[in-house]
């Protein structure tokens, strides 16, 4: 019994730990920005509907049918990576409310080496809310993401691929008929392309976005709720489509994308 309960405990005290990572990672994106949890739930919305236009300006109305394939992983890639990006550059704050035990020493503020930095290269202060941070410190929040984003577009891309993958070889065993006009993408080339593509293009997008465009809209329109809501939707929007239009246009030029 005693073999079976430390084997549980070894398989769960992983999980236990990512899902307390998550609640002290969202607890400190709200604490630095109220409206998270909203921008959260519009980027996802987003993420989705502006690849899916971005598709469609981009191979338009008469092929967006015959490359289903692709606009469909395109799709389920951009919704996970776009959110990756989004939350590991949201500036963060220490709250009020910590779920860290006083009694717990280790040191969860972001680092390179024994440098600490913002999670967000323009925030205004480190996690503690009171000290500014140094312009190497701002330099250290730009390359703090890379191997994370990096890492996270190629889980990204894998799914995304590997799930349109698997769509396919169903439509094959349940549609013997249907040819696609597609070429099999190589998933590998295609994983390393967006994990590269979301440690720079996707980094600097969302730093820039978070930090600077929005707190800039918020401060100014801070008064008219309505007004600063649109904007930032709408910036949002824009922010969206340049991703994926610039996503896609890479794809293409590297050859990552074919009709048979």
């Amino acid at each position: 019994t005693a073999t079976v309960v430390s084997m549980s405990e070894s398989l769960t005290l992983p999980i236990r730990h990512w899902t307390q990572d998550i609640r002290t990672g969202y607890e400190r994106r709200c604490a630095a920005d109220p409206a998270f949890p909203l921008k959260s739930l519009t980027e996802v919305i987003l993420a989705a509907g502006t690849q899916l236009a971005a598709e469609y300006k981009r191979r338009g109305a008469d092929r967006i049918i015959t490359e289903v394939d692709f606009v469909v992983a395109g799709v389920l890639t951009a919704i996970y990576g776009k959110y990756a990006s989004m939350w590991k550059v949201a500036a963060t704050q220490q709250g009020p409310e910590s779920t860290s035990t006083n009694n717990d020493t280790r040191s969860d503020e972001p680092k390179i080496g024994n440098l600490k930095v913002p999670t967000n290269a323009f925030q205004p202060y480190l996690l503690d809310g009171v000290t500014r941070p140094t312009p190497k410190q701002r330099l250290g929040s730009l390359l703090l993401p890379i191997v994370p984003l990096f890492r996270a577009g190629v889980v990204a891309s894998f799914c995304g691929y590997g799930l349109t993958a698997i769509f396919i070889a169903m439509r094959s065993y349940l549609v013997p008929t249907y040819i696609a006009a597609t070429r099999k993408v190589n998933i590998l080339y295609a994983s390393l392309y967006t994990g590269g593509f979301m440690a720079i293009v996707s980094n600097l997008r969302y730093q820039i976005l978070q930090g600077v465009i929005e707190p800039f809209v918020t401060k100014a329109f801070h008064r008219i709720p309505m007004v600063e809501a649109g904007l930032i939707f709408g910036i949002r929007v824009a922010n969206g489509l340049l991703g994926s239009i610039l996503a896609i246009s890479g794809m293409q030029i590297l050859g990552l994308q074919k009709l048979k």
